[in-house]
């Protein structure tokens, strides 16, 4: 299991600043190839996914918290935004 924060910031549309922050965590399978990751919003606006989590069959937990983390950039609010993966929780 390895836990992570990822941070977003940067302008909005509307030319707002915004900063988002997000708890990354990952569990298991690295032997077997699958793997999870999931998320939690540490910022109260921080928009979130319909499912908290990603599971994969192959690529481990490398391959779930990257798939999550794309999730995670593509959500309405976050498009454009700067991010930082930081492997050592803040």
């Amino acid at each position: 299991m390895e836990t992570m924060t990822l941070k977003l910031h940067g302008k909005l549309d509307d030319g707002s600043e915004a900063y988002r922050s997000y708890y990354l965590v990952t569990d298991g399978g690295r032997l077997a190839g699958r793997g999870r990751a999931s998320v939690l919003p540490m910022s109260k606006d921080a928009p979130m996914p319909p499912v908290d989590y990603v599971e994969v069959r192959q690529g481990g937990e490398e391959e779930a918290i990257m798939q999550l983390v794309h999730t995670l950039l593509a959500l309405p609010g976050n498009a454009g935004l700067m991010a930082e993966l930081n492997e050592t929780p803040t």
